[in-house]
């Protein structure tokens, strides 16, 4: 490859767990070695490339690696986060986003959710996954079925833009008289040895919702396809490279070698094993403790966390 080009690579696996393995291990050995603005002095390079992953069964077992950043609990609040608006409050109002550095609040100037349900053009709030709902219910095949993040008045002065920009969606005929719901998300940028991982628990469930709504809407039968993932820039920070690469003269194994010591069994957990905790972690996360926590949960918002706990209860959910 050219000196200076960024590397696109591919990823391509059954489950999210080894995809996300393979991920790692690919930008560590091919991605470009290059500077980020979150670097601190003492920092080295990033590890930097193009990605494009495919999860042919997003939710295959087993759906999670044992290896990320936050706890179970904490991952359910999020999956709440995106899916639901669990924490569309915590934004801060527009008045205070334009302010940029200015301002002194330190709320969020987004979440997810917010932007791909409650999308704000001036005095017009759209959401877009409904849509796409519609839009799919109504001509499968559509290519128009999207739904976007970035907003060019807000996001380019503030410290912490989307790294998520865009939803695509489309049904396939099954052959059987249904339909097969592919999702495509794309990103500017990505920590994927942070971020990743807990990202695409929460769009796959979103994925699932968005193929209920739709099967519920036209009737017929519609199943999850392959989720594919592209990023922009899909990195490993500097900052991370002692965990990856460990420290031989301590006895500390890096990422691989923890990787290798370990069948990929006892690398991952099942839904079955997971799902208690994302109910109750039992240190405070999870979708009970949740609830007690946060009085200000607006009450819309709060019914929907309800009912997925409710659901999620139920024997045969998988989360």
């Amino acid at each position: 490859m050219k000196s200076g080009n960024i590397p696109v690579l591919k990823i391509c696996e059954d489950t999210i767990p080894s995809a996300y393995e393979k991920a790692i291990k690919a930008v560590w050995d091919n991605g470009i070695s290059i500077r980020t603005e979150y670097d601190r002095p003492e920092d080295p390079p990033s590890r930097d490339a193009t990605v494009i992953i495919c999860v042919n069964r997003p939710f295959s077992q087993p759906r999670f690696h044992r290896s990320f950043a936050d706890g179970l609990g904490g991952l359910a609040e999020y999956v709440m986060e995106v899916v639901h608006g669990a924490h569309d409050y915590w934004v801060k109002p527009l008045e205070e986003i334009v302010k940029a550095s200015d301002s002194k609040d330190t709320r969020w100037t987004y979440t997810y959710h917010e932007r791909l349900f409650e999308y704000k053009i001036e005095d017009k709030i759209v959401n877009q996954i409904d849509y796409l709902i519609n839009k799919l219910s109504q001509t499968g095949y559509t290519r128009r079925a999207q739904a976007i993040t970035w907003n060019p008045k807000l996001d380019p002065p503030t410290e912490d833009p989307p790294c998520l920009q865009r939803v695509w969606g489309r049904l396939c005929e099954d052959g059987e008289g249904g339909y097969v719901f592919n999702m495509n998300t794309h990103w500017r940028s990505r920590d994927l040895f942070k971020a990743w991982f807990e990202n695409v628990i929460a769009l796959t469930t979103l994925m699932r919702k968005t193929a209920e709504a739709i099967s519920k809407k036209i009737g017929k039968r519609v199943s999850l396809g392959r989720y594919v993932d592209i990023c922009d820039s899909m990195h490993i920070y500097g900052s991370y490279f002692r965990e990856i690469e460990g420290d031989p003269k301590k006895g500390i194994k890096s990422f691989f070698e923890r990787l290798e010591s370990r069948s990929f069994k006892d690398r991952t957990w099942d839904s079955k094993f997971v799902k208690p905790y994302f109910i109750n972690d039992g240190i405070g996360k999870g979708l009970k403790t949740m609830l007690e926590r946060e009085n200000e949960m607006p009450a819309k918002v709060r019914a929907a966390v309800q009912q997925e706990l409710k659901e999620m209860e139920k024997e045969d959910y998988i989360v």
